[in-house]
């Protein structure tokens, strides 16, 4: 324990007055002093094999972020395609060796582009899309159509259609009334359309309310305990314009806790076991989602997708009444690109309110990353161009926007800064710019991969002729 001699120092040095909480971590240059002394840097936030180069500048896959923002413009997304590629397999490899008759596909939503795309193809996985955007960007990218899940809860016809004629593997009814009006388009085009039922199991995941998607009271899925389920499994059965492949479940995201996933996937097999037993049809696959959460500060847990992926697959074993293994496909979602990618910004001016707040504004904002104005997201912030040194204080980083709530990271602990600094922040890669906007008509930024000292620029940065291109000229229709 610290004497009150030390207390008093820290709160000297950290500028806290007397009477102030210290918070449980602060930094120290780089690193992170926990209650229990243990000391953690924030870079293992970060892709694995972040570092620092002698002049304190951030290496990302070999690349100096000084030199990537030179050379592509701030704001940017920069994504590293090893750690990609390592995620990739951390997921694969272990829940095939629990479960051989299985399939990890990936969440386009977390973050597409092509190059993404093609490579999460490479490493074997399939690809979860939902609306026509997605799906023509997955198979733009030369994906096996049979890899291709496509979901949604209104989905059009004409997206519907899009789907039949690609003959992707399965499109997932979201409702009794979207599984109507597939089965209604398919049966016109003289086909049947490969149906998974997505169902509302009741299992409550421990996160924020907007990624809570499992609970009875939820716009997504089909409840079992109304008995809804089962109807509907009776329904698709006797649909001429469908083919009932299987049954999926996605119960939330950002979980700490794998229990209630494990729950999800033995209860898609209960229900498979209660609704034989009235239809006589078995499943030939179960999607239990997935939805593990990810380390967005030094103080998360995060899900080690290893032993994740073995629970899953031996809960599904023990589970199923017999022999038959239908195929199993587990959707790990933000955590398969999170910590892949991390967002830089500028600085630019710097507000201090005495007493109460310093504010450093960044070229981005919530039109780049809308999470901590939505919904309180936090995320890891360091000083990216030059040796940070100790904290000067506490700051918070506002974005450029129009709105008071556009803040990104508040009451971080950063070093003296002066206008030019780079940030970056860690734990970027998920439903960042896949949530990008126009706001302010600001531009969407440039994205970048980098590998071995190379970076190769896979979505650009928008320009203003591409938002004046949106509107008719005059005289045009």
């Amino acid at each position: 324990m610290l004497g009150r001699r030390w207390h008093r120092l820290i709160r000297t040095w950290l500028n806290y007055p007397d009477g102030a909480a210290i918070p449980r971590r602060q930094f120290f240059g780089d690193q992170v002093k926990h209650s229990n002394d243990r000391i953690q840097d924030p870079l293992e936030l970060f892709p694995e094999g972040t570092a620092r180069d002698a002049a304190g500048r951030l290496i990302l896959g070999g690349c100096a972020v000084t030199d990537l923002l030179e050379q592509f413009g701030s704001p940017l997304y920069v994504y590293d395609e090893d750690a990609v590629r390592a995620s990739c397999r951390q997921y694969r490899l272990p829940l095939a060796a629990a479960y051989s008759n299985s399939r990890v596909i990936y969440a386009v939503k977390a973050y597409a582009d092509l190059h993404v795309l093609g490579l999460v193809d490479e490493c074997g996985l399939g690809v979860d899309c939902v609306g026509a955007g997605e799906l023509t960007a997955a198979l733009e990218a030369g994906i096996d159509p049979g890899m291709v899940t496509l979901h949604g809860n209104n989905k059009s016809r004409a997206e519907i259609e899009l789907a039949l004629d690609a003959g992707i593997g399965q499109l997932v009814a979201d409702g009794e009334d979207d599984l109507s009006f597939i089965g209604h388009v398919a049966a016109g085009r003289g086909i049947r359309a490969p149906v998974l039922l997505r169902l509302t199991p009741g299992i409550s995941a421990h996160t924020h309310e907007y990624i809570r998607t499992g609970e009875l009271d939820s716009k997504f899925g089909i409840p079992i305990s109304t008995g809804q389920a089962r109807a509907a499994a009776k329904s698709a059965l006797a649909d001429p314009g469908i083919e009932l492949l299987g049954y999926h479940a996605h119960i939330g995201s950002q979980i700490f806790d794998r229990q209630p996933l494990i729950d999800n996937a033995r209860k898609l097999v209960e229900f498979a076991i209660a609704t034989e037993r009235e239809t006589g049809y078995f499943p030939a696959v179960i999607s239990p989602g997935g939805g593990g959460g990810v380390r967005y500060t030094l103080d998360d847990a995060g899900l080690d997708p290893g032993p994740l992926m073995t629970a899953i697959g031996s809960a599904v074993t023990e589970a199923l009444p017999d022999a038959r293994r239908p195929l199993l496909v587990v959707e790990p979602g933000r955590s398969l690109i999170a910590r892949a990618g991390v967002a830089l910004y500028s600085v630019g001016t710097i507000k201090s309110i005495p007493d109460i707040r310093t504010y450093v504004a960044v070229d981005g904002g919530m039109a780049d990353n809308i999470r901590p104005a939505l919904y309180g997201a936090e995320y890891t912030v360091v000083l990216a161009n030059r040796q940070p040194g100790p904290p000067f204080g506490t700051v918070t980083v506002a974005g450029r926007y129009c709105e008071s709530g556009d803040i990104l990271f508040k009451d971080a602990q950063l070093p003296r800064l002066r206008r030019g600094d780079i940030l970056a922040a860690a734990t970027s890669g998920a439903y960042g710019m896949a949530m990008a906007s126009n706001y302010n008509m600001a531009l969407r930024p440039a994205v970048v991969f980098v590998t071995d000292g190379r970076s190769t620029l896979t979505r650009r940065r928008e320009t203003e002729a591409d938002l004046l291109g949106l509107f008719p000229q005059s005289g045009e229709g």
